[in-house]
């Protein structure tokens, strides 16, 4: 707690330090793909040439978004590309999975007049690849072995293989195949959350928390029980209803991954699945881009890029699905 405490306070007391400079907004900078060639865990069983392959693929994924006139352009900030490992073990996935960090490493000016980049912890925007279960959708967990999640309620599909929820959260697929995510049964939450309560170690909250459990699964029509669970409800947290008390769909699907929305007969270097955040206010990114400007802040950039991230550099994106 202490140590994270030090490092929240060193950002902030370092980003009010670099407030006093102002950005070189006009100086003209570089890209680079940091190098690195080990982004998967030591456990995780690809070869040598899979891995090679795939960061074939994370460089082609590099030059699309690369494509975009904010990076493309380069001023004012040198940017990199950062890969990042994720947990290649997660319920019903496969391919090798990476977060690919786009960071925006704005220029200022020192107090001698001498030019300087913010390269500790620069403001960045990810993308992930082959990642089925978005951190943006894992308000659910009562065993993260299931690896059920929720799905935000808000379904919209923009154009053919993109999905949208809730307005800024992307999912880019191969829509010839099945769904990538499958609803979580009532019975089958309820085996999670049984599961789950085995680990109370205390017996009186334990038989407190079982009645409880059980009261609620018996207050769950029995023609429901083989349909969709919600996220809702008392202790368990699961309902057969989207929603409660004459409000209609306030409580999110629970789903999980379907084993069956993969290609297995592409290589596991193949880009299948790709998610990221993309804000579509474009007016409150511009607003927040002049504020960040008009107070150096090194975040102007990165809200610069994603002001001018739209669906054509989402568009983009879609011939990487492999096929």
């Amino acid at each position: 707690m202490r140590k994270t405490l030090f490092i929240l306070l060193s950002l902030l007391i370092s980003s009010v330090s670099l407030a006093q400079y102002p950005l070189l907004t006009d100086k003209q900078g570089t890209f680079e793909i940091l190098s690195r060639t080990d982004y998967v865990g030591y456990d995780c069983g690809y070869t040598k040439a899979e891995v090679s392959t795939n960061l074939q693929r994370i460089i082609e994924l590099i030059n699309v978004v690369r494509k975009n006139p904010v990076i493309a352009g380069n001023k004012g900030f040198d940017g990199r590309a950062r890969i990042y490992n994720l947990n290649c073990k997660y319920p019903g996935g496969y391919g090798i999975p990476s977060r690919i960090s786009f960071e925006f490493a704005s220029w200022y000016k020192l107090k001698d007049g001498s030019p300087a980049r913010g390269l500790i912890e620069p403001p960045e925007w990810s993308i992930y690849i082959n990642q089925a279960i978005p951190g943006w959708g894992a308000s659910y967990g009562h065993d993260a072995k299931k690896g059920y999640f929720t799905r935000p309620l808000r379904k919209k599909t923009v154009a053919k293989g993109i999905d949208v929820y809730d307005g800024e959260w992307f999912v880019i697929y191969d829509p010839s195949r099945p769904p990538y995510w499958i609803p979580v049964t009532i019975n089958e939450a309820f085996a999670a959350v049984r599961e789950f309560a085995k680990n109370e170690k205390n017996e009186i909250a334990a038989q407190y928390q079982n009645e409880f459990i059980e009261k609620e699964w018996a207050e769950i029509p029995e023609e429901y029980r083989d349909k969709p669970a919600y996220f809702g409800g008392g202790i368990s947290r699961v309902t057969f209803q989207p929603g409660y008390g004459g409000q209609d769909s306030i409580f999110p699907r629970i789903v999980k991954v379907n084993p069956e929305y993969w290609n297995r007969k592409l290589p596991k270097s193949a880009i299948q699945i790709i998610n990221f955040n993309s804000i579509q206010n474009k007016e409150y990114l511009r607003k927040l881009k002049e504020e960040y400007l008009e107070k150096n802040s090194t975040s102007h950039d990165l809200k610069r890029f994603e002001e001018s991230f739209d669906i054509d550099d989402i568009r983009n994106l879609v011939p990487l699905i492999g096929k």
